[in-house]
This record gives structure tokens, C-alpha cells and sequence, in this order.
């Protein structure tokens, strides 16, 4: 299970219940993990990966839709990892209604949440994976992104172009043997989830593990060949 052995990646969102997921995987094959949170609480479910893990596991208060701060982040990660493989984009926000009720600070925050974010932050791993001539990109997409859905214009559109940036992205950086690759899980068995969603059937939706195993293939060198492409991890929904 060694396969990302002196991989440096980082995740963004790294303590939240699909990030804490990834971080286990990529870190139990071998990877060093750099994890990004923005609240002191998110860190509460987060700290046994240091006891089992130990420095290689380092957590990196940033918001990542804010320059500056991703600026500070990569540089942080280079100074103790010497190196950046690999970049999940895992922050993200979800609100949903009706196009009429949509404000114009939900959309904004869509758009910089689940893309500005994702533009940012490989917009400033790029550079580094192009020197090293080898990186690893993976998004995270959604259903809505591949079919409008009524009373997610905001999430869905914002989603959307993450799933047009990992084509572009992919396109333009093949040569430099980076892949740039998406994830669409369908509805994940989150805490989160099951408090929104009382009334749901959890067997059918998708346990986080499972998500993170093909974040992990993508990430991996297994993966060559794989780039620009959208992964359904649906379930049984």
C-alpha cells in the first residue's frame, strides 16, 4: 500500500468528512498530506491522524479563496515537505432554492467555494508539478454539474465550470506528465448529510472510504493514463 511513497499532497478541506477520508488514504499509501482548515473546531475529528501518522500529516490554516493565503499555503508546504505532488480540491459549499430566491451572495459564494478555489490553488501547484515534471490534480464535481437540476442553479453552475477547468486544465498540461482528473460522488454518508437529510435511505448513499479509494487511484502513478475525465462514485442512488 505504498504506492504515493514520497508524494507530498494537499488537500484542501482536509478535515471534513470526505477530507479526512482522502487525507487516511493518501497518507496509508504512503504520501505526506498537507491539510487546509479555516475554523480551530474542524480540527476536533482530525488530530488522531497525527497520532498515527505523525509529521507526516500537517494541518494549514488557509482560505483558499483568498490569494494570499493559497500563496502562503503552497510555500508552507514546500518548507516542510520539499516538494507538492498532488492536489485534491476538496473545499466546497452546497445551498440550494429556487432561481428567484437565489441572492446574489449565494452565487458568489458558490462560485468561490467550489471554483474560484480550485482555480486558485492549482493555478499555484502548477507551476511546481511543471518543474518537477510530474503532478497529479483531482477535482471535486456533482450530479447537478452534468445535468441542470431545479433549485441548484447556483451549485450546479458552479460545479459545472469545475468540470470545465479539469478538461482545460487537462488539455494544457498533458505534456508535462500532470493529469488533471474529477471525482463525482453521488450524495455521501455524512454527518452533515443525515442531519439535512433525516428521511433519507443511508444505504444508498455512498460511504466517504469510497470516494477517497479513487481519489487515491487518480492520484497515483497507476494513473498515467487517466486525464480529463469526470469518475462516477454513485452508489446505490
Amino acid at each position: 500500500m505504498n504506492q504515493l511513497a514520497g508524494r507530498t499532497a494537499i488537500v484542501t478541506g482536509g478535515t471534513g468528512a470526505l477530507g479526512r477520508a482522502v487525507t487516511f488514504e493518501l497518507l496509508t499509501r504512503g504520501a505526506n498530506v498537507m491539510c487546509t482548515y479555516l475554523k480551530d473546531e474542524e480540527l476536533n475529528g482530525s488530530l488522531l491522524l497525527r497520532q498515527s501518522f505523525g509529521d507526516r500529516v500537517v494541518f494549514g490554516k488557509a482560505d483558499v479563496i483568498r490569494q494570499p493565503h493559497v500563496a502562503k499555503l503552497v510555500s508552507k508546504t514546500e518548507e516542510m515537505f520539499s516538494r507538492i505532488d498532488i492536489l485534491v480540491n476538496v473545499v466546497g459549499g452546497f445551498t440550494m432554492g429556487p432561481i428567484g430566491a437565489t441572492g446574489e451572495d449565494d452565487w458568489d459564494a458558490m462560485m468561490g467555494m467550489n471554483l474560484k478555489s480550485a482555480f486558485l490553488c492549482s493555478r499555484a501547484v502548477v507551476p511546481v508539478m511543471i518543474m518537477n515534471g510530474w503532478g497529479r490534480i483531482v477535482n471535486v464535481g456533482s450530479r447537478p454539474a452534468l445535468k441542470g437540476s431545479a433549485r441548484m442553479s447556483a451549485y450546479g453552475a458552479s460545479k459545472a465550470g469545475v468540470l470545465n477547468l479539469t478538461q482545460s486544465m487537462a488539455e494544457e498540461l498533458r505534456e508535462h506528465d500532470i493529469t488533471v482528473n474529477a471525482v463525482i460522488p453521488g450524495t455521501m454518508d455524512t454527518p452533515g448529510n443525515r442531519a439535512s437529510m433525516p428521511d433519507g435511505d443511508y444505504s444508498k448513499w455512498v460511504p466517504p472510504p469510497d470516494v477517497a479509494r479513487v481519489v487515491a487511484f487518480l492520484s497515483s502513478e497507476e494513473a498515467r493514463s487517466v486525464s480529463g475525465a469526470f469518475v462516477p462514485v454513485f452508489g446505490k442512488s
